[in-house]
């Protein structure tokens, strides 16, 4: 029965945190229990954990008396999630190649596959959103240093940054550049150029930075 219990559980967690990464909730909007309960279809309890967890997450705040209510990232939070990116992106390049991880065609294959698609997206629809594309680049390029806690931390970190670009409504994106950019680093990985990927994913990492940056300060003097 607690196993069952513990899956009722995270599955409630995970359809509420879904409401606020997809915008069913907006931030700065409230979570009403009955919208919850009726969404969802429980009881106010496991509701009452998930939202718990969310709070400790940093996805929503209380107000006393007040409720729940959906975050929006501050430009410190910005800023301190892009730093701890750029440490375990470059961490775990410098890993791989200490290591001496041999990379697999099936690997070199699988992220091909990827950059073709984020660079026909930004050609041909460059409306789309190739967010979910660069996540899965970056976080399977991670993968290689062989560390799953820190694969895990990135790919958090990514949940958090995706979100708030979706949040100013999926801001004109880098477009075809910075998936030339992708195929560069594993043209660099492949022939075990270790410097020249640092560098570059440095680079690419502070441009997408800069130009988020860019737009919230843009609409901020709206």
């Amino acid at each position: 029965m607690g196993k069952g219990s513990g899956n009722k559980k995270n599955e409630v967690y995970s359809r509420i945190k879904q409401l606020i990464l997809t915008y069913r909730i907006k931030p700065g909007m409230k979570l009403e229990h009955q919208f919850l309960k009726e969404e969802i279809d429980v009881s106010t309890t496991p509701i009452r954990e998930a939202l718990n967890r969310l709070l400790e997450e940093g996805y929503i705040f209380q107000i006393k008396n007040r409720g729940y209510f959906v975050c929006d990232l501050s430009a410190k939070e910005l800023e301190d999630l892009y730093q701890v990116r750029k440490a375990l992106e470059i961490f775990a390049i410098k890993e791989t190649f200490r290591r001496q991880i041999k990379i697999s065609q099936a690997f070199i294959s699988s992220i091909r596959k990827i950059i073709t698609l984020y660079i026909k997206y930004a050609r041909e629809e460059p409306y789309r959103d190739r967010l979910t594309l660069d996540r899965k680049f970056h976080v399977q390029l991670a993968s290689l240093c062989g560390i799953p806690l820190l694969v895990d931390m990135l790919d958090n970190v990514f949940e958090k940054l995706n979100y708030k670009r979706k949040v100013i409504e999926l801001y004109p994106q880098r477009g075809e550049a910075a998936g030339i950019e992708h195929d560069e680093m594993l043209r660099f990985l492949i022939d075990g150029k270790d410097e020249q990927l640092v560098q570059i994913m440095e680079n690419h990492i502070g441009l997408g930075r800069e130009r988020l940056f860019e737009i919230l300060k843009a609409r901020e003097f709206a």
